[in-house]
């Protein structure tokens, strides 16, 4: 079984050249959307542009949404609209407990909560009309192949770690958060994790070049700003559409 991180976004919030941070993550046939990016449809068309198979809003079953800023999640509302209207099928929707408390009322609902229908009668929806809800409780949760384990990261509103198992190979993301070298430890368990960097409550680059460099050759960049040359930084950065394949565990 391989285990595969496709790069979808690399950018933070501000971007201008990339599409957001997020990932296509990939085993045995089975596939997590983590985080949905603003103008996911064309995200995941890119794909194909820029490195294997593009994918379309037909082919992510399960998403998972590590906090709610915008550039996190702004494309959850065109997904879920496409699976309503589009392919009449529900995307499961998996976040821990405090994020999708206020998915709802906090994010979606000013767009969402009003249909209308073809004799155009108005329907109040709820979020459980356009999805199924899956909180991540427990120590971990089984999706699909994957096994996926998370922690909560030091940011602004609450904001979840993740490491992604599946036949014994392991993937890990920051998602955003100022530096905590626990969670990089905590993340250095799996031989590849992806780490943001980025200004403000984040964390800066040079933390992590005083990493260790065992640590520092496990992790890609992530999140990162327009401004931080890829090809000159001091820690490899992921690229959009790279596909990060764990070969051993």
């Amino acid at each position: 079984m391989t285990l595969v991180a496709r790069v979808l976004g690399v950018g933070d919030a501000f971007t201008t050249i990339y599409h957001h941070a997020s990932l296509v993550i990939e085993a045995d046939g089975g596939r997590l959307l983590v985080d949905a990016p603003p103008a996911l449809g064309r995200a995941l068309r890119d794909l194909g542009s820029r490195g294997g198979d593009a994918l379309g809003l037909d082919q992510i079953d399960d998403v998972l949404i590590t906090h709610l800023h915008g550039d996190h999640m702004g494309g959850l509302e065109q997904l879920l609209y496409w699976r309503r209207f589009v392919t009449q099928r529900k995307v499961r929707v998996w976040a821990a407990p405090e994020v999708l408390a206020d998915l709802w009322d906090g994010r979606l609902r000013g767009g969402m909560e009003w249909l209308l229908d073809e004799q155009g009668m108005r329907h109040k929806m709820a979020l459980t009309d356009y999805c199924d809800l899956h909180p991540l409780v427990g120590d971990s949760v089984e999706i699909g192949p994957l096994r996926v384990e998370w922690r909560p990261t030091l940011h602004h509103i609450h904001t979840t770690a993740l490491r992604l198992h599946a036949d014994g190979k392991s993937i890990g993301y920051s998602a955003d958060t100022a530096f905590d070298l626990g969670l990089v430890e905590w993340l250095a368990e799996c031989p590849l994790f992806l780490h943001e960097t980025n200004l403000g409550v984040h964390t800066p680059l040079p933390a992590l070049v005083a990493l260790p460099d065992a640590v520092r050759a496990q992790m890609r960049l992530i999140h990162y700003p327009d401004f931080l040359d890829p090809y000159t930084s001091p820690i490899a950065c992921a690229r959009e559409g790279e596909r990060l394949e764990v070969l051993d565990a």
